[in-house]
C-alpha cells in the first residue's frame, strides 16, 4: 500500500522485473532515440543513452515495479538530458568567450565535402536548412514544452506515459503540447510557406 497525492492509500500495483539484460536488449534503441531528439546530436545521445543504462543498472535493485521499465527508463532519460542539456549550454557560453578573444587567423576550418547522393546541392542544402531549423526550434523552446513535444510527437507516447515521466497531470502535458506546437509553427513559418 502507499499513499498517493491526494493522501488516499492505494494497494501497490508490482509488475515483473523482467533480467536487467532483457531491458537494455529491448529498450537501447528507444533510449537512445530518446536521447537523440531530446539533445540535437547523435554523439551526446549515445553517452547519454548509455548514462541511462548505467545509472538504471545501479538503481535496478531498488526499482520496485510500480510502473513499467519502460515509463521508468523515459524518466531518467529526460531528468539526465535536462542537466546535460544545462550543462552544455554552460560549455557553450564559455566557448563564445573563448572564441570572442581569438584572432580570426587562428580559427581553422574544414574543407567542405560534398556527400555523394542522387539529390542536387539544392535539394540537400534545403533538407539540411529544414532539419537544423527544426532542431533549432525544438531547442529554443522551453524545457517542459520541448520534453513534452519529443515524448509525444517523435516518440508517440500516450499523455497518461508522458504526464508520468513529467510528474504532471494530462490537462498540464496537452497545454504545454499545444503551446510548444504554437511556437513551432510560428518558428518554422517560412519553411512551411515554401
Amino acid at each position: 500500500m502507499r499513499r498517493n497525492r491526494k493522501g488516499t492509500i492505494q494497494p501497490t500495483v508490482s509488475i515483473t522485473k523482467p533480467p536487467f539484460e532483457e531491458v537494455v536488449e529491448r529498450y537501447y534503441d528507444k533510449v537512445l532515440n530518446l536521447a537523440f531528439r531530446l539533445m540535437g546530436d547523435r554523439e551526446e545521445a549515445h553517452d547519454l543513452a548509455q548514462e541511462v543504462f548505467i545509472h538504471a543498472f545501479q538503481a535496478y535493485d531498488r526499482f520496485r515495479g510500480e510502473a513499467e521499465v519502460f515509463t521508468w527508463l523515459y524518466r531518467i532519460t529526460v531528468n539526465l538530458a535536462k542537466n546535460r542539456y544545462k550543462q552544455l549550454q554552460r560549455e557553450r557560453e564559455h566557448r563564445w568567450e573563448i572564441l570572442e578573444e581569438m584572432d580570426e587567423e587562428e580559427e581553422e576550418t574544414e574543407p567542405f565535402e560534398w556527400e555523394d547522393t542522387k539529390l542536387s546541392p539544392e535539394t540537400l542544402l534545403e533538407q539540411k536548412e529544414l532539419a537544423e531549423a527544426i532542431q533549432k526550434a525544438i531547442d529554443e523552446l522551453p524545457e517542459d514544452q520541448r520534453v513534452t513535444l519529443v515524448l509525444r510527437d517523435i516518440e508517440g507516447l500516450s499523455y497518461q506515459e508522458i504526464a508520468r515521466i513529467q510528474g504532471c497531470s494530462v490537462e498540464a502535458v496537452k497545454s504545454r503540447l499545444f503551446r510548444a506546437r504554437s511556437a513551432l509553427r510560428k518558428k518554422l513559418k517560412p519553411f512551411l510557406e515554401r
